[in-house]
């Protein structure tokens, strides 16, 4: 009867313990996951990643999301494949981030990790057509179908895919757009629209764009006159924005 009545403590207080760690690993704040996310990927010490391994253990997505990112920055190939997994279980619980960043290392692989174009594929539409639409994941499949990775070529996709990508706001697929509007075979030529897309990318730091658009003034193209000032501008504004990366 002791020995029944001792079990039955044990395994209450087993409970409640675990049920404590749940709670506390629930109420773990994203400000603290960020900061063990960023030391494990800096510094891939052993200390923040068992935090954040053990924060998910007990049911927090958010430190899971964060665990899946360090494993994959780690120079460890049983890492990596480690965190590209996790991702894998992430995109199947249906996050929509998760599902654009597995499509994304899935096309471009890991030294443990070789690409997979089709699966890629598949996670990457999914996280473009979410209601979130990422970005990043409609340029990468505009990179997909502009290059045939693991499909046919399709140049009417790709600019599609681009356009929803500059639409959403990300500078590089912005550029790329102007220059399709400017040089590309796919899409009419037009300076318009060409400059507005490049101003945008510009307006958001691009260096690139604001490189273009200094050429763009010194030379008087895409219905610009030519401007001294302006080009010099330009110039300054692309090396800000090129330290600006640098610091990122």
């Amino acid at each position: 009867m002791n020995a029944r009545v001792s079990l039955t403590l044990a395994s209450a207080v087993a409970i409640c313990a675990g049920t404590l760690a749940t709670v506390a690993a629930t109420r773990v704040s994203n400000v603290q996951i960020d900061d063990w996310q960023m030391q494990g990927t800096a510094t891939h010490a052993a200390w923040p990643l068992w935090q954040l391994r053990l924060t998910s253990a007990f049911g927090n997505a958010t430190a899971r999301e964060a665990l899946a990112d360090v494993l994959v920055s780690s120079l460890q190939i049983d890492e990596q494949r480690e965190g590209v997994e996790l991702y894998r279980q992430l995109a199947l619980d249906g996050a929509p981030r998760a599902q654009a960043t597995l499509g994304r290392l899935l096309l471009r692989g890991l030294p443990g990790v070789v690409p997979d174009y089709v699966e890629s594929r598949r996670w990457l539409t999914l996280a473009a057509s979410h209601d979130s639409r990422d970005a990043q994941a409609a340029y990468d499949l505009a990179t997909l179908y502009r290059n045939g990775y693991g499909v046919a070529r399709d140049a009417g996709l790709a600019i599609r895919w681009l356009e929803q990508a500059a639409q959403a706001g990300l500078p590089l697929a912005q550029f790329q757009l102007a220059n399709e509007y400017r040089f590309g075979a796919t899409l009419p030529h037009n300076d318009a629209l060409a400059l507005q897309w490049l101003t945008r990318a510009a307006n958001a730091e691009l260096p690139e764009a604001n490189l273009a658009l200094a050429m763009a003034y010194r030379n008087g193209e895409l219905g610009l006159l030519r401007d001294e000032n302006e080009y010099w501008a330009h110039v300054k504004e692309s090396e800000h924005d090129l330290k600006h990366v640098s610091r990122q």
